[in-house]
């Protein structure tokens, strides 16, 4: 990828047939208040849609008449993965926002993102807090499992007041950086969400992957954003599929998890069969007494999504906890230059959703 650090920012928003949500997560960014002196882009991923996605975002700003500059460029393959890195090689400023197609940031979102970032050239990446904006009734079990759907506080991603990893909605990322871990050759161990899966974990271990090499996440909660929630995503069926696709992915983010934490037991998993032992008493554990009401049912599916794919990885599980071992040697990435890395050592609580 091309290396462009001209200061400003990047708005990058990745849609699949997304022309029913883009007028109001463009009406949004119509109304962010920024200082003139910041120059700013909007950039929509069109990735395989067949609604027509890419002329409703034309045909809207135009409308709009609008002054911000924005472009509409395709992405062919498939999956969230794939589009974040087309907008990240076609991004002008030195500083992405990756803004969900049901994502509507506050006013203030792009000016503080970009104040932020240019307080420490040692932050990879930060986060804000997602507020939920429900199509009919908030269901009744929501505010319990509400972390599970990218909202809220993620102070609870930290320890001793360090932020350690950020969800994908809203995330603001330093481009060198992303553009210097892409390059770098290393391949993520995770996928991101595609038309039918439900996984977002790629964000998860990217941040995760910043930690290892040296560099600070933080989060605001002054940065918010509205997310939309449409009524298929408010059943309790969509809650026991989405956790159970957490659960695909646990075993990958608690191995990366084992190689930051200075934490005993938890540093221990780095070896497979003590982490399937521990997986196995926690299936015990969860089904007598599950971490949160109505939870007995979601979590022993976790738990078997969990499991099954522990099991799948104890062939290669001593080269993957190598692979992501690697990343500490902060001569694997080449870095990008001005941006000089502290070295962290600490990581939050383990992550188990």
């Amino acid at each position: 990828m091309k290396n462009n650090t001209t200061k400003g920012v990047s708005v990058i928003i990745c849609c699949y047939n997304s022309s029913k949500r883009l007028k109001k997560t463009l009406d949004a960014l119509l109304k962010q208040e920024c200082n003139s002196a910041i120059d700013w882009e909007i950039i929509i991923v069109d990735n395989k849609s067949t609604d027509g996605t890419a002329d409703i975002a034309e045909a809207i700003w135009i409308d709009a008449a609008s002054k911000i500059n924005l472009r509409i460029v395709k992405e062919p393959v498939a999956g969230l993965s794939h589009a974040r890195k087309k907008g990240v090689s076609v991004a002008a400023y030195s500083i992405l926002i990756f803004c969900d197609d049901d994502n509507w940031l506050a006013p203030n979102y792009v000016q503080d993102v970009y104040e932020l970032m240019q307080q420490d050239p040692n932050v990879a990446a930060c986060g804000g807090m997602g507020i939920p904006v429900f199509e009919g009734e908030e269901p009744f079990w929501f505010y319990m499992y509400s972390e599970s759907f990218a909202l809220g506080t993620q102070e609870i991603n930290s320890e001793n007041g360090r932020i350690l990893n950020l969800y994908g909605a809203g995330l603001a990322v330093r481009k060198q950086v992303l553009e210097a871990f892409y390059n770098s050759g290393y391949k993520s161990i995770l996928t991101g969400r595609t038309a039918t899966k439900l996984s977002s974990a790629e964000d998860t271990e990217i941040t995760y992957a910043f930690v290892l090499l040296g560099y600070k996440l933080i989060y605001s909660e002054e940065l918010k954003f509205f997310h939309f929630l449409p009524k298929e995503r408010l059943t309790f069926t969509y809650l026991k599929k989405l956790i159970a696709s957490f659960g695909n992915d646990g075993p990958v983010r608690n191995l990366y998890y084992a190689n930051i934490t200075e934490r005993y037991f938890h540093k221990k998993i780095t070896i497979w069969i003590y982490h399937f032992l521990l997986s196995l008493y926690r299936l015990i554990k969860y089904f007598i007494l599950p971490p949160k009401k109505y939870g007995r049912i979601i979590y022993l599916n976790w738990n078997r999504a969990y499991i099954s794919q522990l099991w799948r990885m104890r062939k290669n599980y001593r080269q993957l906890n190598n692979k992501i071992a690697s990343l500490k040697n902060a001569g694997n990435i080449e870095r990008p230059q001005a941006i000089s890395p502290v070295r962290l050592f600490s990581v939050p609580n383990e992550n188990e959703n």
